[in-house]
This record gives C-alpha cells, sequence and structure tokens, in this order.
C-alpha cells in the first residue's frame, strides 16, 4: 500500500479567542495538524455558525452518527453544556482520514526552515522587546532551561496524529527536569486546544503570556509552568548564611521544587533596584555563591555587571592566642598595648605596714595605668579577695566552665573597658543602608579609647569579606 504526505495547515485568527486582547487581533498564528495512520483521523478546528447544532456539526464534519456526545467531550473538555454553543465559538473534531501518511517526529533544530506564510505574526511582534526578552532568556538559562526560537517541534497527539509548533512565532522551553512549556504571547491558540496538549503530554504545556508586561513578570509566568521550579515574590529581605548574614532586599527568588534538578544552587535572588543604588561588591556575592544562592541584579531591565574595576584583597582575619583562656586574656591585653606579666609575685601585707610579709603567685597581672587586674586559677580566700579590691586591685578567678567569651568580658569591664556583646550591621554605603542590604554578625564590640573600636568574634570569617569590612568600612575584626 503507498502513502501519501497529507498535511492541513490552519490559521488561528487572533479573534479565535472570545475577549482576546486587543494586540492579538490583526495577525494570525498558525499550527500544523497531520494525520498519521490511516485508522487514525487528523483534527480540525471548526467555527460555529449561527442556526448550527452541535451534534448535526459533529455528524457532518466527522460522519460519525453515533457516540456524538463522546466525541465533543473528548475533544472539547470545557464544553459543559452540549445544548449551549454559540456563533463564532472554536470547536475541536476529528475529520474522517481519506487517505494515508506515514508518521513523524523531529527535534526543532533539525527541522527544515520555514517557508514565507501570508499573514504569519512577524517577528517583532510575537515577542516581548529586546531587553526583556534577552534578561528572560538569561535567567532561564541560569536555572538550566533551553529556550527554541526557531524551527519546528512536531508533538504527537495519540489516535489523533500530530500537531507543529512554529517555534518563531511560539518559543519553546525545556526544563531540566524534561517539561516543555510553549508561550502564547499573542494569545491565539484556543483553550481546548491547550487542554489536549496537556491531556495527551503530561510534561507539555501551552501558556499564555502578555508580552508588554515585566520581565520578571514574564519570567514567573513560565518559570511557575514547571513543577520542577518555583519563583516567588519576596516581601522580605533576603538573608543569606548565619555568621556573618547577608541580606539582600531580593525582589524575587527562583527554587527547585524537585531534588533530581541540580543544574543550579540552592536557589537565584533577582534584586531590582534603582541605578541609583550601588550595587552588591563581589566580595559579597562570591559569599552567596559559597552559601547556595546566585544574586542577579536587575537594573532598567538588564542584568547589571558587577563593579569590578576596583578589586577588593583577601585579608585574613587576625586571632589570638587561645591555648587557655589565661593566654587568651594576656594576648588580648597585649594587643591593647597594656603591660602584662605572667606568674608574677603579688604582694598582700607588707611587713612595714602590717608587721609581716604575704605574697601570693598570680597567673596573670595586667596594668593600665594605675589600675590594675590579676587573673587567678587557684582559689583565694574571700579576706584576701576583698584586702585586694580595697587596695584597687580588680580579681578575675578562672574556674570551671568559663567560657572564653565570658572571661574577656569581665577583663574588659573590671579596666572599665567599654564592651558590648550584640549582633552588628554594616551598610556598604549609606545608600545600600536605605536599600535594605547590609552584613550582620554577631561580635564583642570593645572602644580601649576613644579613635579605636574592635570587633571579636569566635567564628571563620571569610577572608575576602574581611577584606572588604576594613577596606570599605574600617572595621577591625579579630577571632578569639
Amino acid at each position: 500500500m503507498s502513502y501519501r504526505f497529507i498535511s492541513i495547515t490552519i490559521f488561528l485568527i487572533g479573534c479565535f479567542l472570545a475577549g482576546g486582547s486587543s494586540w492579538a487581533k490583526e495577525d494570525t498564528a498558525y499550527l500544523t495538524f497531520q494525520k498519521s495512520a490511516p485508522s487514525r483521523p487528523g483534527i480540525t478546528v471548526y467555527t460555529v455558525k449561527k442556526g448550527e447544532s452541535l451534534l448535526d456539526i459533529v455528524r457532518r464534519v466527522t460522519g460519525e452518527t453515533k457516540h456524538r456526545n463522546l466525541i465533543i467531550r473528548k475533544y472539547n473538555p470545557r464544553i459543559k453544556d452540549l445544548n449551549l454553543i454559540y456563533p463564532g465559538q472554536k470547536i475541536i473534531l476529528p475529520v474522517k482520514a481519506t487517505t494515508t501518511i506515514s508518521s513523524t517526529y523531529a527535534a526543532p533544530t533539525g527541522a527544515p526552515p520555514l517557508s514565507p506564510q501570508t499573514g504569519v505574526l512577524k517577528d517583532d511582534l510575537s515577542y516581548p522587546d529586546q531587553l526583556k526578552w534577552t534578561l528572560v532568556k538569561n535567567v532561564l538559562g541560569r536555572v538550566g532551561a533551553t529556550v527554541t526560537s526557531q524551527g519546528r517541534y512536531y508533538l504527537p497527539l495519540r489516535d489523533m496524529g500530530q500537531i507543529t509548533i512554529d517555534c518563531r512565532k511560539i518559543p519553546m522551553v525545556e526544563f531540566a527536569g524534561g517539561e516543555v512549556v510553549f508561550i502564547d504571547f499573542r494569545n491565539q491558540i484556543p483553550d481546548n486546544l491547550r487542554e489536549l496538549v496537556h491531556r495527551t503530554w503530561k510534561h507539555y504545556s501551552i501558556i499564555k503570556v502578555n508580552p508588554q508586561a515585566e520581565s520578571l513578570i514574564l519570567l514567573e509566568l513560565i518559570i511557575q509552568a514547571s513543577s520542577t521550579h518555583a519563583m516567588t515574590r519576596q516581601e522580605q529581605p533576603l538573608k543569606i548564611g548565619s555568621q556573618p548574614v547577608l541580606q539582600i532586599p531580593a525582589s524575587w527568588i527562583i527554587t527547585r521544587k524537585s531534588s533530581t534538578v541540580t543544574t543550579y544552587p540552592n536557589g537565584i535572588a533577582l534584586w531590582s533596584r534603582a541605578e541609583e543604588i550601588p550595587g552588591l561588591p563581589e566580595p559579597l556575592i562570591n559569599y552567596a555563591a559559597a552559601k547556595g544562592w546566585e544574586i542577579i541584579e536587575v537594573v532598567q531591565e538588564r542584568i547589571a555587571k558587577p563593579d569590578l574595576a576596583t578589586p577588593i584583597q583577601a585579608r585574613p582575619v587576625s586571632k589570638l592566642i587561645s591555648t587557655s583562656l589565661i593566654d587568651l586574656a594576656d594576648d588580648s591585653f597585649r594587643r591593647l598595648g597594656m603591660q602584662t606579666q605572667r606568674n608574677a609575685g603579688l604582694k598582700i601585707f607588707d611587713a612595714a605596714s602590717d608587721g609581716f610579709d604575704l605574697r601570693i603567685e598570680v597567673d596573670l597581672l595586667v596594668r593600665r595605668g594605675e589600675q590594675q587586674l590579676i587573673f587567678m586559677s587557684k582559689r583565694l580566700p574571700d579576706q584576701f579577695l576583698n584586702l585586694l579590691r580595697t587596695k584597687g586591685t580588680e580579681v578575675i578567678m578562672i574556674s570551671p566552665g568559663e567560657t572564653r567569651k565570658s572571661v574577656l568580658e569581665k577583663s574588659f569591664k573590671s579596666l572599665n573597658i567599654p564592651c558590648e556583646a550584640n549582633s552588628f550591621s554594616f551598610p556598604p554605603s549609606a545608600k545600600n543602608e536605605r536599600a535594605g542590604m547590609s552584613i550582620t554578625f554577631s561580635a564583642l564590640k570593645i572602644s580601649p579609647d576613644k579613635n579605636k573600636v574592635l570587633y571579636l568574634i569566635d567564628f571563620d570569617l571569610d577572608e575576602h569579606i574581611n577584606g572588604f569590612l576594613f577596606e570599605k568600612m574600617g572595621v577591625l575584626v579579630i577571632k578569639y
């Protein structure tokens, strides 16, 4: 038996959809339906005329006199009342096969170029403007999706042949999880045809998108059509990391729904900012990336490039000696320019005034002007402690369970050095502070004199972040 190739080209006019947008009325988009076997009819889109009945239409188009209601239900699930149709309504129906053809399937890149068609949508009208479309494609690429806007895509429909989609007019997005989304920018594909495609192929969908919408809204509609990704508006600033915490005034975030998709980090943060607001410094971008977040800054529908004109050098974090609590206290006071003495002898009673001499050995002796502070790991009698304090010598007893933080706090306060344990935030600039960007970490803040402030931390700080804090904000950080 010989087979002859038959294709039926159906132009879908913008007025196919009731209430369609005005920008979809003049031009047309086309899809091609092809019959794929002798016993499998093709399909057609029939326009209801005034005075026609649904059952009569089915009989004339399909040649069927039985099970006509079932045919309507199968191809047009949106029609709830079979007795209620109206002129101009579009109905999908199978048509009797009068000849046979072979089935075909090809990828978009392998399809032959499309020949010019009268009335086909013009390329410059079927997409958003170039800036928006470039941004959307860029972000889709970063989530592992591929955009195809050339060639034709052949989609077989079970028992109904196949549908050929012109990707120049209806671009295709293929996600890493295998889902395919076709974008109908001109709102010209009937809803019943959309449903038919999705019922036949669960991983394929056609969405309506207004190309005049903002780029991030366009992106959201495309991302949300996938079951592997989610894009949500961020009402509160996004916080990245723990020590330190990087706060970004993100507008939207993109995250994975499926653990099987690993083509990009934990999430993407989209920050839509004004042009006068400074961008995120490179060390902070890299810090966010190390924590699994890619930051994309959007300025006037463009992806802003990071400012690499003034690179910031990595700065190792200075560390206090902390082999013991006494070593920690000794090193901290030496760095503040104070005199310290280990295993020093200290006279408690003097023969000239008390009639006898009594000296004790202290683990550490610290002098700050007229002030004196001693550290003891062995317990002293209370009468000796009280005597020392009446003579102006502060005593810190190192007891079991003492922490480095508690020893440092008591040490500084004993010598009247301002000390505050808190969480401190540093905006890269005043404009960034107004925008809600900051880097925050917990520390002991000490002020040994009015011209010097130190932040003592107990965690590992990234060297590039430390270099940024020092160079751009004059923040001195020491780990204890």
